[in-house]
């Protein structure tokens, strides 16, 4: 298959084990999205507690500090197996390395992740002091910023990076993504210059056969 690469002006061959490494990249990116949705959707546990009721007296959460806190630990492991299934990612683009578009695409991916982190390092800090009269107010705000950073890589994920090698590095299209669901493949004709060809070259056997047949008659 002969791939075009506009951002590197250039064309080349992609061979069987990059797209193998392609497939591995997009089964790895699919499995971080879910993992990120995972540690996204327990946020939601204290936000909307937090959220519902904001007025929360200090002495009730100190009351729960242990679960609260335990709470938080969750949330960090969550990130942090969303971070671990992310770096993987990270080094099965390694291997598209000459493709700039590919470059640009995992910059943004992993900056995005950093500042992710950061959210997540930001968030952890208020549950050091649980006698601020902001706390809930802060978590429910520190929640959203990590949410949106979410929805953020996600769709990073799914529109850029996942979209880009499904069309430039196994050149997929709607019409292959119907048929594989279906279990259809479509029968490739023939360049039509082949099919001129191929007739005419029948027609001059005929021919040759045809006045073989006359001479030996």
């Amino acid at each position: 298959m002969r791939k075009n690469a506009a951002s590197v002006q250039m064309s080349y061959d992609v061979t069987d084990a990059e797209k193998h490494q392609a497939k591995n990249a997009v089964i790895c990116f699919n499995y971080s999205n879910k993992k990120l949705k995972k540690a996204n959707d327990h946020l939601n546990i204290m936000k909307t507690s937090f959220k519902d009721n904001p007025e929360i007296p200090t002495e009730e959460i100190l009351k729960t500090r242990a679960a609260i806190r335990r709470y938080r630990d969750e949330s960090v492991d969550n990130f942090n197996e969303f971070k671990l299934i992310a770096f993987k990612c990270v080094r099965v683009m390694q291997n598209f390395g000459s493709d700039t578009q590919i470059i640009k695409l995992m910059k943004s991916y992993i900056n995005s992740v950093d500042e992710l982190e950061e959210n997540v390092n930001d968030y952890v800090d208020l549950f050091d002091d649980l006698k601020s009269k902001d706390f809930t107010k802060n978590i429910v705000s520190s929640i959203e910023k990590i949410q949106d950073k979410c929805k953020e890589i996600d769709k990073l994920v799914e529109e850029r990076i996942i979209n880009y090698i499904q069309s430039h590095v196994l050149a997929t299209n709607w019409v292959d993504t119907v048929g594989n669901e279906l279990n259809i493949k479509l029968e490739r004709k023939k360049p039509l210059i082949m099919e001129l060809f191929n007739r005419r070259e029948e027609q001059l056997n005929d021919n040759i056969k045809e006045r073989n047949n006359l001479i030996q008659g």
